[in-house]
């Protein structure tokens, strides 16, 4: 009886399967996205600054200070607290190019959660999208493989 080599008989360890294929791409994208974050935290550091500011009056959730800006006039206004505090009456603040209070940028542990949530995110949605067009794929090949079949199948009834 001659061998008939077929798909099936081939040794899986040799091919790299559908699965693998889509983890890597997932994997892949979810890197990708969670740089873009990083990226983005870096770029905010680039476009802000610190100054030390006088601390007027410390509430639980905004406090007001004072601060000089880089032409040396007096600036006030409000900012979250807890403060980055320097003394009792000084503390660090992060202003704008336009020298407007903002929050401070995301510490390292932040920016390493951000990566994490965001590639976990962004990797999951494209292996659901990936394993979509896996199921489509396979239910049309599964289709045109039937009417291929009953194609046959009809041919040969007619013409016996």
């Amino acid at each position: 009886m001659p061998s008939v080599v077929t798909p099936a008989t081939v040794a899986h360890s040799y091919r790299l399967g559908s699965r693998a294929i889509m983890a890597v791409i997932a994997l892949v994208a979810g890197c990708a996205a969670g740089v873009l974050v990083t990226d983005a935290i870096r770029a905010y550091r680039a476009t802000h600054h610190q100054v030390v500011a006088q601390v007027v009056e410390e509430k639980a959730i905004v406090a007001q200070v004072t601060w000089k800006d880089g032409a040396g006039v007096q600036r006030a206004g409000q900012v979250r607290t807890p403060l980055d505090h320097v003394s009792d009456t000084r503390a660090r603040i992060w202003l704008d190019r336009q020298g407007r209070p903002v929050p401070r940028p995301y510490g390292p542990v932040e920016v390493v959660f951000g990566f994490l949530v965001t590639g976990t995110l962004a990797g999951g949605a494209v292996w659901l999208a990936l394993w979509q067009a896996r199921s489509l794929t396979h239910r049309w090949v599964a289709r045109k493989a039937v009417k291929d079949l009953d194609e046959r199948w009809r041919d040969y009834a007619r013409n016996g």
